[in-house]
Formats: structure tokens, sequence, C-alpha cells
């Protein structure tokens, strides 16, 4: 017993995941505090308004982050050990950065001015911006390519610590709602300067602007790849926006407080998958073989822990609600609402360890075309059963998308596994 328990407790992995894991921690734990306390403070039709800030945010981050949480990672880890080469990597993602921060600026400032939707609740979606500007900022891409998940940690508790304080210190009363995504944003400013700061510090790397030609060939070697990220985003983040303006703010809100439970198991498995990534980038680049191993012993693993979660959710699914205080008269709706919703996560947590494979073999291309065509399908889904069925319509929507893109990924990696096997 003593030496299995030795084995786990000096187990490199082991232990950067439990150091990872505590910062994500913080990233389940804030909106379990925050959105009870929004829905009895601001009420379920200023959250849908909060929320598709936040959703405007997270869809436009994506133009921002380009390729750096991919293909980022992948050239950080691979260089881990080559100083100059990293901070040409880094001087030149950053950079990059900051010129598509000024044109998605740019983009939000004309979306509010020209669009009378965005105009109607300008402030909350101006606001709403400071969570761009602060992911701008953020260098866990970096430390994640370095397997540094200490610092990780350390930016996502300070960043949720500002975030939660500044909401229940400032937010009294139901007019500052659009107050919430400017704490938020400020959270993630504060937090990541101090990580760049420390990268800055310890690798000596120079304050400088990468010259244009870099820039020029790094958006342009991954446009489609940004591409296919910001088609991911919109599947991702869309839906509220298309059930607010089709169906009003308190549908929307409704959808948020499902979605944020929902959101609660995406967050753990997209902690898991970007965990694991620059473990099984590191593995495949020695060979096919000792980094399949790898993904499919992490994989299977995390598996078998969503499907114990999932059904914990699933039996205490009216409780969950009645925390997120929604009234009594709702719950019976709601609570149906949710127990199919939870199919959501469990299908993602297949397609996300497929399309991990899919990057590991070097399948960007065939991943860009099938996430472009599949959010055009589950977008326009969406919009036509919010006509028809409303929020039932649209879980069950999301839950077809998730069945089509593994059953897409499944015939890929097979076509990939009978090519592989014809060449030997």
């Amino acid at each position: 017993m003593y030496t299995i328990f030795k084995k786990l407790f000096f187990n490199k992995t082991i232990r950067n995941f439990s150091v990872y894991g505590l910062g994500q921690a913080v990233n389940i734990v804030s909106p379990l505090l925050i959105i009870p306390y929004l829905v009895a403070i601001c009420g379920i039709d200023k959250l849908g308004i909060i929320a598709m800030g936040q959703s405007m945010a997270y869809i436009l981050i994506v133009v921002v982050d380009y390729s750096s949480y991919i293909i980022g990672v992948k050239d950080i880890s691979v260089n881990r050990n080559n100083k100059l080469e990293l901070e040409k990597i880094f001087i030149t993602i950053f950079s990059s950065k900051l010129l598509l921060l000024l044109i998605v600026l740019l983009f939000i400032g004309l979306l509010i001015w020209f669009v009378p939707f965005f105009y109607n609740e300008q402030a909350a979606f101006l606001l709403s911006a400071t969570i761009i500007i602060g992911q701008f900022l953020n260098p866990t891409w970096f430390f994640q390519g370095i397997e540094n998940f200490k610092w990780i940690t350390i930016i996502n508790i300070l960043s949720k610590l500002i975030y939660v304080f500044g909401v229940f210190l400032f937010i009294k009363t139901e007019e500052r709602y659009i107050d919430v995504n400017l704490w938020l944003g400020m959270g993630l400013i504060l937090s990541n300067l101090v990580g760049l700061f420390w990268i800055f510090n310890t690798y000596k790397f120079k304050f400088e602007i990468a010259s244009f030609s870099n820039i020029k060939k790094y958006i342009i070697s991954d446009f489609s790849f940004c591409v296919s990220q910001l088609f991911l985003a919109t599947r991702n983040y869309s839906a509220i926006l298309i059930i607010g303006f089709v169906g009003g703010d308190y549908l929307a809100g409704q959808f948020k407080i499902i979605e944020q439970v929902i959101n609660l198991f995406r967050t753990y498995l997209q902690m898991f998958f970007k965990f694991s990534l620059s473990y099984v980038f590191f593995e495949m680049d020695k060979g096919f073989k000792q980094g399949f191993i790898l993904w499919k012993k992490f994989n299977i693993t995390n598996f078998m822990a969503l499907v114990f979660l999932l059904l914990t959710a699933f039996l205490f699914s009216e409780q969950i609600l009645l925390f997120f205080k929604v009234k009594t008269n709702e719950l019976i709706e709601l609570n149906l609402y949710l127990q199919v919703a939870l199919l959501i996560p469990l299908l993602i947590g297949i397609s996300l360890p497929l399309e991990q494979l899919l990057f590991s073999l070097e399948k960007k291309n065939v991943y860009i075309k099938i996430t472009i065509v599949i959010t055009i399908l589950n977008s326009i889904g969406i919009f036509i059963v919010m006509n028809y069925f409303k929020l039932y319509g649209v879980f069950v929507t999301l839950i077809l998308t998730e069945l089509i893109l593994i059953f897409i990924y499944l015939k890929v990696l097979n076509l990939f596994s009978s090519n592989l096997n014809r060449s030997k």
C-alpha cells in the first residue's frame, strides 16, 4: 500500500494534474457561487443579457487566441529546451495577438453601433470586451507547453478571486448587471499580467514586437485553423445569442442556467483535454504506438470518471436547479431540460478525445472542414427549432450535433488506420 501511495505521490504527471486541477476547480466553483447570486439580485432576464455578453466575448476570443492553444502549445512543447526558439515563438504569437485584438475591438465597436440587438444593451456588450482584452494577455498556452501547471493554477485562482469578490462587493442592485462582465475581464487582465511578468523575468525575453514578416507568416499559416476554431466557438457559444435574438432575454436566462450545469462538465473535459495535450503531442512526436497507448490511458480513465459524475447529476437534478434559485413553478420544465442536456457532456467526453487524436496525427485540415460544416448545420438547426420547439428543441439539436461529430471523427480515424496498416 505504501509503495502504491509513494508511486502516486511522486508521479510527475499525477502531481501536475493535481496542481492544474486545483486551478481549474476554481473555474468550476466560481459560477456555482455567482449564478445563484445574480439570479437573486438581477433576475433571470438580466442573467440572459450577461450570458449573451460573455458568449460574444468567448466567440471573438478565438480570433485573438488564433492557434496559440493548440499549435502554439505544440511548438512550445517540442522546443521547450531551446530558449532562443521559445523566445521567437512567444514574441511572434504575442505580437500577432495584439494586432488581432485591435481588429476585434474595432469589430465590436461597429457591431454595437450598427446592430440594434447589440445597441440596445451597448453598455453590457462594450464592458464584455474587457474579457477579450484579458484573454489577449493570457499566457497559459506558454505554461501548458512547458508543463508549468503551477503558474496556470496561480493565474486561474487569482483571476476568479477578483471576479467573485468584485461581483459580491459591487453588484448590489439589478441595474449593476452591466458591470458583471467587467469584473470577469478585470480578473483576467490583472492575473495574466502577473503571469506575463513571471515569464519575462524567468526567461529574460525581450520586450519587443515581432517583425511584420513573422506576424504575417504566423497569421497566414494558421488562418484556416483559426477559422475552424472560430466556427467551433460559434457552435459552443452562439446558441444563447440565437435564443436571445429569437426568444428574448428571459429564455436566454433559462438556457444559461441549464448551460451552466453543462459547462461544469465541459470545463472539466476541456481542462483534461488541455492538460493531456502536451503529453500526447510529446509522445506522438516520438512514435505513434507509444503516443496512442498514452492517449488511451488518459481518456478511458477520464471517461469512467465522467460517467459517474453525470449519473450523480442526473439523480440530483432537481436539487441542482433549486441551488440555482429556480422557482418551483419552473422546476418541472427546467428539470426535463437538464436531464436531457446531460447527454451533451457525455458525448463531448467521446468527441474531444477523438479530436485530440486528429490533432496528434496531423489531421488539422480534415478537422477544419469538419468543424465548419458541423457549425453551420448546428446554427441553422438551433435557429429553426427555436421557432417551433423552444429550448427543448435546442438541447436535442446540440445532442444530435455531437453524435454526428463522433460518427465523422470515427470514420476519418478508421480510414487513417486502414491506410496505416496498408503501408506496413
